[in-house]
């Protein structure tokens, strides 16, 4: 990789008024169409950059728009009669034909990434069209580039061609910063950074809830808004597992009823949700709207939802439960809001934003450098061992020792070298992570958006249904993992360890070691219940041991039996045992009497433990009986 450190693109700061479309503002400022050669930043939700782009009027040239996922293609192609659509249904014969049809002058292809690799550039070559020079190439919210590439390396392909076209342009309300990875390309093809900053305050109220009990706070949450004459309620969360709890807990619990729900997610998602009677499932945008709908991540972006009603928004992470649900407040949490585009007479474009996240325990983030260092260390060895592969007359060894150094994470889809963007994607997933270290990390990263005027309500609880069903999910040294992990938050906090101990019966032993021994001596055995267990008992019995001959049990028990002592007078050895056992209680210390039964307490009760106390007659007349001579009172001396 080309050294990046001291390189920068050049940044070219441009402004736009309230009300205004972009068109308008580039214009104003010596721009007739967008620029090429530029990363724009348009900062704002739905002020008009690919629309702009796709009229003929505002843009008077053929364009090839590039956007991340099929729904937005269908709902651009909506808006414009004479923009050809290319997604999975569309062929090559059909896109061919458009590009033919000289009744329209300037074409406008509207594509996703694969239909732009495999049908728009085998048209063109059909034809033999240049279709880098004749037409204007816009890669319509470019973050997501990056962001998606880890699940779908095909988003970044088309940019091997991208930068073949004379004309070119990424744009986004939220684009990324290259990285050191991708600046080189961006550099080699003098690209810039256009910022279209508005001249106004633009930020959004919001309010950033985070929690350990999501699911129940999301149903409260949704409850409230619906009591409040809420007519719509949007739901924006990346995972149909979720969703479906989500609906299935409104139903049951009479929040909404069969027809109140909406969810807008792929054909395979929808299929799947419908299998289990998730009925409202549908891969298009449908207006009117539900009074509660979800969307998928494929709804976050491009798409344009007109409403007549303000609704209400709700933007949803929960990591613990699924792990790709963390929300990054740069991009993913602005796309969501932008989505709905009107703008009603009180200047609002929705009546409430909330987002709710649950703040994963001990989750960790590895920094820039460490990430940098690993990927760099994995291509070394790559390219290492390919030199000898080449070399060797039989490559078997060689193609098992590349299967080691994962490296499916940045090889790109042909796996004949590296993907710039997919490494990239790599170090942001460490960033957003790094948002969610904290409640108040979470707080931060949204203040530093900009874009928010954030209304911070954390809850306190110190244990909830989140940290539950983290444990109760795992398997069995990762439970027991997950339990010290959360006593070593909440070891303070009397009624969540109280809470604890009520949900992991089964794991009681490990709440008492945690407590006796500490994390440190249960780390360092491996979490070897047999060995905890042992040195537990060990640790209780010296911990009885010292409690039973403490000053004050040996005074409570000189004064229990003060009036019978010395008095010649013989007592039922298991009433003298019943009280022993009261005093014991008292003092938190367990034991087993003959055959109870009982396992694993700290002492054992029996006619020997009142020698300890007590010089004392024994008889067996009339049932065991024990005549207690004299307290022994050098023990308190020996205090």
């Amino acid at each position: 990789m080309n050294d990046t450190k001291h390189k920068t693109l050049d940044v070219e700061l441009l402004n736009i008024h309230k009300g205004e479309y972009l068109s308008e503002a580039l214009k104003r400022q010596g721009y007739p169409m967008l620029p090429s050669n530029a990363i724009i930043n348009k900062v704002m939700t739905g002020t008009g950059a690919t629309y702009m782009e796709l009229n003929p009027k505002l843009s008077p040239r053929n364009s090839i728009v590039i956007e991340p996922y099929r729904s937005a293609v269908e709902n651009k192609v909506q808006a414009f009669d004479e923009a050809q659509g290319v997604f999975k249904e569309v062929t090559v014969k059909k896109l061919t034909a458009y590009l033919n049809n000289s009744n329209i002058k300037h074409k406008k292809i509207i594509t996703t990434p694969e239909g732009f690799q495999t049908k728009v550039l085998k048209a063109a070559k059909s034809l033999k069209m240049n279709i880098y020079k004749e037409f204007f190439n816009l890669y319509d919210e470019s973050e997501h580039i990056t962001e998606d590439t880890g699940y779908r390396r095909s988003i970044s392909t088309p940019m091997k061609e991208f930068f073949k076209f004379e004309g070119k342009a990424l744009v986004s309300a939220t684009p990324l910063k290259p990285s050191k990875y991708t600046l080189t390309l961006f550099l080699r093809h003098q690209f810039k950074w256009v910022e279209i900053k508005p001249d106004y305050d633009y930020r959004e109220g919001m309010t950033l809830v985070t929690t350990r009990s999501f699911y129940s706070r999301v149903k409260q949450e949704v409850k409230r808004l619906l009591d409040n004459g809420s007519p719509h309620v949007c739901i924006f969360y990346k995972t149909t597992e979720g969703i479906c709890n989500i609906v299935e807990s409104l139903l049951h619990d009479g929040i909404i009823k069969e027809d109140d729900y909406k969810v807008f997610c792929s054909k395979e998602s929808a299929d799947e949700l419908k299998s289990r009677f998730l009925e409202h499932s549908t891969e298009k945008l449908v207006l009117p709207l539900k009074r509660v709908n979800l969307f998928t991540s494929r709804f976050f972006p491009s798409i344009d939802i007109n409403l007549k009603e303000l609704c209400d928004v709700l933007v949803l992470s929960n990591y613990d439960h699924v792990k790709h649900t963390l929300i990054n407040p740069f991009t993913e949490a602005i796309q969501c809001q932008g989505r709905f585009r009107r703008v009603f007479p009180n200047g609002k474009r929705y009546n409430s934003l909330t987002i709710i996240a649950s703040i994963p325990n001990e989750l960790k983030a590895k920094s820039d450098e460490e990430v940098q260092a690993d990927i760099e260390a994995r291509i070394k060895c790559y390219r290492a061992i390919q030199q000898e592969k080449i070399k060797a007359d039989d490559s078997t060894y060689y193609d098992k020792e590349l299967k080691r150094l994962r490296l499916n994470e940045v090889l790109n889809s042909e796996r004949n070298g590296f993907d710039r963007f997919a490494i990239e994607q790599l170090l942001l997933d460490e960033q957003v992570k790094g948002y969610y270290l904290s409640p108040n990390a979470l707080r931060q990263a949204y203040e530093d958006t900009g874009y928010f005027n954030v209304d911070f309500q954390p809850e306190d609880e110190a244990v909830g249904e989140d940290d539950i069903y983290r444990i109760k999910a795992a398997k069995t040294k990762e439970k027991w993992q997950f339990i010290v992990s959360v006593l070593s938050n909440i070891k303070e906090d009397e009624n969540a360890v109280q809470l604890l101990r009520a949900k992991c019966v089964e794991e009681e032993w490990l709440i008492n070691a945690f407590f006796k021994l500490g994390r440190e001596t249960i780390e360092q055995q491996k979490y070897s219940k047999t060995t905890i267990k042992k040195l537990l008992e060990q640790t209780e019995q010296k911990e009885a041991m010292q409690r039973r001959f403490s000053r004050e049990f040996l005074l409570d028990i000189r004064r229990e039996f003060e009036t019978e002592t010395g008095n010649d007078l013989y007592i039922p050895v298991n009433d003298v045992l019943d009280r022993v056992s009261y005093l014991l209680d008292c003092y938190g210390i367990t034991y087993s009497r003959y055959r109870d039964g009982k396992k694993g307490t700290m002492c054992k009760l029996s006619k020997t433990t009142i020698k300890d106390y007590f010089d004392m007659t024994p008889s067996n007349r009339n049932g065991a009986r024990v005549k207690l001579d004299r307290f022994k009172n050098e023990l308190l001396d020996q205090e």
